[in-house]
């Protein structure tokens, strides 16, 4: 059987990479003849590739944009990217296969019609091959555009879902309100497959820093512009962090006897924010050893690496929280997303998350420092984890009986 996953496995913020590898090591595991493809939704092949000039735009030009022409560049840019570049590559991908299954991630957003448009087209592909459509795990942003919901519901309405299911209770019920009243499949809770990151990748190594005395301490730095450009919390005016924010974080972190980590989830562009809040000038008031920058991570499996180094993690990035939880590291979370919130009420940490308005660096601190008081429970660790493992029996069950039939590929209940 020929598996083809859809999703932006090769993206720049490494988490869509750690779902796609936890997906894919799960269902090897459980279908151990199967063969799986990866289709990554902005043609990219492999870690590191840049996928040209919109992501770019996106994040550092469009959003000052007056909306109407924000909105007709894009889709232009988009619609031809999609036709000359994309569409070959789903082809490609989708040759011979049994089943599209789409996930995880926050895939089911409309951001400027990107997701709209990409999904629509491959799921075009996989009806004109009369594949099954499966989706796992996915998220699903509170607001679409009349145009996204078009696609939207061009991929799915109507679609042989073998297999439907959402990441968290939020994107259900977004789910049935994006498509009130249309012929598609209800969607059941399928937990986040990174849950499953210590189990893809491995025990954690002997610490390459034995001679520390103090607790390390991983505070993730994420570019403002992305965040506000995802921002869909309660308060949608709420700023992102800035320079100061995070110089002052560390420094509170520090003055409460941890010792400091400093990473990003491996995008470029918060690479270099990291640095631009974090240079030489800064880093000179800390005493030696005691606040060290990683090396930016290349593939999930360094990521994941990096952060099963530390004591503890404070991060915007779900996939930085949902890593560390994997691994039973204490971890403090910084929202302007809703995702977020889903997820550490789903593992019951809701007291380690702040949103923006109001968090003082003094609060993360004390956060953190009461994380590493409170260990994480063995016991709800591994209900968590067998709910994940269970899910994915089911995923693995529902996939296995699709079988050809009068040339088409079905699901044989």
């Amino acid at each position: 059987m020929k598996i083809v996953l859809v999703n932006v496995k090769f993206s720049a913020n490494l988490g869509d990479g750690i779902i796609a590898e936890c997906l894919a090591h799960a269902l090897k595991k459980r279908l151990p003849d199967i063969e799986v493809v990866n289709c990554d939704l902005a043609g990219r092949t492999e870690f590191g590739e840049r996928s040209g000039m919109l992501r770019s735009l996106a994040v550092s030009v469009l959003p000052g944009t007056p909306v109407r022409l924000k909105k007709t560049v894009f889709a232009k840019l988009l619609e031809v990217m999609v036709r000359r570049k994309l569409l070959p590559g789903y082809e490609r991908a989708m040759e011979s296969a049994d089943v599209v299954l789409f996930g995880g991630g926050q895939i089911l957003a409309d951001a400027d019609l990107n997701f709209p448009m990409k999904i629509a087209a491959a799921a075009s592909v996989a009806r004109n091959l009369d594949l099954p459509i499966a989706l796992h795990s996915v998220g699903v942003g509170k607001d679409w555009s009349p145009e996204g919901a078009m696609l939207f519901k061009e991929a799915f309405v109507g679609s042989d879902l073998v297999w439907a299911s959402a990441r968290d209770t939020l994107s259900r019920q977004r789910w049935r309100r994006h498509f009130n009243g249309a012929d598609i499949a209800s969607l059941r809770l399928s937990l986040d497959p990174g849950l499953l990151g210590a189990i893809a990748y491995g025990p954690a190594e002997k610490s390459a820093r034995p001679y520390r005395n103090r607790p390390l301490i991983g505070v993730g730095v994420t570019n403002p512009a992305t965040l506000n450009l995802h921002n869909d919390g309660d308060d949608p005016s709420a700023s992102a962090p800035d320079v100061n924010f995070y110089q002052k974080c560390a420094r509170t972190i520090n003055q409460a006897e941890y010792d400091i980590l400093l990473f990003t989830n491996g995008a470029p562009d918060d690479e270099a924010y990291l640095r631009r809040c974090f240079p030489p000038s800064v880093l000179k008031d800390f005493d030696e050893d005691q606040i060290s920058i990683a090396e930016p991570s290349k593939t999930p499996s360094e990521l994941v690496a990096t952060i099963r180094e530390c004591d503890g993690i404070i991060s915007h990035r779900l996939h930085a929280n949902i890593i560390a939880y994997a691994y039973r590291i204490p971890h403090v979370g910084l929202t302007t997303n809703r995702k977020l919130d889903e997820f550490f009420a789903i593992v019951g940490r809701k007291e380690f998350l702040f949103g923006q308005s109001g968090t003082k660096p003094e609060d993360i601190a004390t956060a953190i420092k009461r994380a590493c008081e409170t260990p994480i429970s063995k016991i709800s660790h591994m209900a968590t984890i067998s709910r994940v493992e269970e899910d994915l029996d089911e995923l693995a069950s529902a996939l296995s009986k699709i079988k050809t039939r009068d040339g088409r590929k079905v699901a044989l209940v």
